[in-house]
């Protein structure tokens, strides 16, 4: 056991046109200010994979021209990602990186891509989706910006990461009987179409997470003492959040 939380990214100079691969200095830095030591392992390779033992593991967004590429990356660690998560290592996939981790995805005139099947769903080809988005989850008010061009069907043993309040999210899948849902959970293991980076528009589910990886290294619990910085940080995403909800024309 470490006392270090070990933070893996996935391919992040390849899936980052949001800066969604920053997901991973967000938990390094949030831990960092709440005490607890972290380091970001970089992984493009079966190489760079071999013998690491993450807490946390982050992939981002990318473009679709890339995902055959990225795609067989994956595959050639696809026994190490599935140990990870398998062993409780929490999973932040965000855009593409989320779908090509489900059971399969469409390319809209081409025959589907089987996934790494993470998850269970599926992401089929949709129409294109983009602007800002607000989803009610347990967590609060999740605020970001969305862009797709597949839509996502749950998987068995999968509940979404939340309701849509405005926005678009897995247009196909309801959730409560009526509002549309957005991501996908399964165990430890959370896929999302909110960028942004989801994590630090989202302080509170960002703290989730941490929280899940920290226990996963069997470190102490982080601080909850506030930092002055993890204030600032906190005060600017609320600040933000609250803009984006009134321009949806929600409550703040």
């Amino acid at each position: 056991m470490s006392d270090v939380l070990s933070i893996a990214s996935l391919f992040p100079e390849r899936l980052n046109i949001h800066g969604d691969a920053e997901n991973a200095d967000v938990l390094r830095v949030r831990a960092q200010w709440r005490g607890v030591e972290a380091r970001v392992t970089t992984v493009t390779s079966a190489q760079d994979a071999s013998g690491l033992r993450p807490d946390a593991i982050t992939i981002g967004a990318g473009f679709d021209a890339d995902a055959p590429e990225v795609l067989a990356g994956l595959r050639a660690i696809e026994g190490e990602l599935k140990a990870w998560v398998d062993s409780g290592a929490v999973l932040l996939a965000v855009g593409l990186g989320w779908e090509m981790l489900s059971r399969s995805l469409e390319f809209r005139g081409a025959d589907p891509l089987s996934g790494i099947g993470i998850f269970t769903g599926r992401s089929v080809a949709s129409e294109r989706h983009v602007g800002r988005i607000s989803v009610d989850s347990e967590w609060g008010a999740l605020t970001g910006y969305e862009y797709h061009l597949r839509d996502y069907v749950l998987g068995e043993g999968e509940l979404p990461l939340g309701s849509v309040s405005s926005g678009t999210g897995n247009a196909a899948t309801v959730h409560d009987g009526a509002a549309r849902a957005e991501g996908a959970v399964r165990g430890t293991a959370y896929g999302t179409g909110i960028r942004g980076p989801v994590l630090a528009r989202n302080p509170v589910f960002a703290d989730h997470v941490l929280e899940l990886a920290v226990a996963h290294a069997g470190l102490a619990p982080a601080s909850t003492v506030p930092d002055a910085r993890l204030t600032t940080a906190d005060d600017h995403a609320a600040k933000a959040n609250v803009i984006v909800r009134r321009a949806l024309g929600l409550s703040a």
